[in-house]
């Protein structure tokens, strides 16, 4: 019988662990080296097994960072990026408040799996009906992932954007829905004359190598707007 390759068996190892929740979600793992000695191998092995656990969703990259336990369950990437999106811009319009690069809040850091020395693309804008405001958008792109960002690609879906011009794959998003009344900066910021029932959509969306490219938090006017979603 053929001996089963070193770096699958530090793949299964690896896998029953994560499985088995001893590594938790958004967890780093130790660094290759420290696998390596642990389970006295070299460390071209333990990357081919990672390399397996990527390719499984189990696990992502960050450069720089390390590897860390993926949230999101393997294979259960997208059909398209339309069902990422929660608005079809070809519908509402957009109009831009905020767009500039900045260190990124403890918030941002824990949500993205990035330290303070990872600067961020910072984008506030208003989802528009017309003349009718209907959503307010926060979000926070890392940009040594999403490199080159212009104000241009912001005026719709930014991930179009992504896909066409950085030839990047979005593969996947958690999702977060619930709901709180507007306080005085949503109210200001949204026009409100008096605080108002809002939908609040969380997201961190992920590339099809399991990077989390974006982290979203959406106020929406459920008076003016309501989710439909297929299942």
């Amino acid at each position: 019988m053929k001996e089963t390759p070193k770096y699958v068996i530090v793949a299964n190892r690896l896998r029953q662990q994560i499985l088995e929740k001893e590594y938790q979600i958004n967890e780093q793992l130790p660094q290759e080296t420290a696998i390596a000695k642990s389970l006295n191998v070299s460390r071209i092995t333990v990357r081919k097994a990672l390399d397996i656990l990527v390719s499984e969703g189990l696990i992502y990259r960050i450069q720089g960072s390390g590897t860390f336990v993926k949230d999101n369950q393997p294979g259960e990437g997208v059909k398209s990026k339309q069902s990422l999106e929660i608005f079809d811009f070809n519908k509402y319009s957009v109009k831009l408040i905020n767009f500039g690069v900045s260190k990124p809040s403890p918030t941002v850091m824990d949500q993205m799996n990035i330290n303070q020395f990872d600067l961020t693309y910072e984008i506030q804008r208003l989802i528009m009906n017309g003349k009718t405001i209907i959503a307010l958008q926060n979000i926070f792109m890392p940009v040594k992932i999403i490199q080159g960002m212009q104000m241009g690609s912001l005026n719709g879906s930014i991930y179009d954007f992504i896909e066409k011009e950085l030839d990047l794959n979005i593969d996947s998003a958690i999702r977060t829905i619930s709901s709180e009344i507007s306080n005085d900066d949503t109210s200001r910021i949204l026009d409100l004359s008096k605080p108002e029932p809002l939908l609040t959509v969380e997201q961190r969306s992920f590339l099809d190598n399991g990077q989390i490219f974006e982290y979203a938090y959406t106020y929406i006017r459920s008076s003016q707007f309501s989710l439909h979603e297929s299942v």
